[in-house]
């Protein structure tokens, strides 16, 4: 894993999450495949080492990049689709919106 400058992170659909590069073209590096329904947003961690995916299956999802696994599932994160994540530069906090028009902070410790 680089720097989370390296990648882009991308998520449709397709119920998949896809590693782009940020340099030499831009080449697809990963897919995760573990979402059961469309995935709304996506987030590379700033370590560079993880990718997070929130969408209409209502969890969140942590990605190992090295390993290509699902290291990580909140189920039932929001009550309706969860459509936004955010994770803080500096501090160990992720933030979700959802269609419930709620927005949750989470610890990542």
């Amino acid at each position: 894993a680089g720097d989370a400058a390296d990648y882009l992170a991308s998520g449709g659909r397709d119920r998949t999450v896809r590693l782009w590069t940020t340099s030499g073209g831009g080449n697809c590096l990963r897919v995760f495949g573990d979402n059961e329904n469309w995935v709304r947003g996506v987030a590379v961690h700033p370590s560079g080492e993880h990718v997070l995916s929130c969408g209409d299956d209502r969890s969140i999802r942590v990605f190992d990049i090295k390993t290509d696994r699902c290291l990580r599932t909140i189920d039932a994160a929001h009550s309706h689709f969860v459509s936004s994540v955010a994770i803080h530069w500096s501090l160990p906090m992720l933030v979700t919106g959802g269609i419930d028009q709620t927005v949750r902070c989470w610890r990542l410790d």
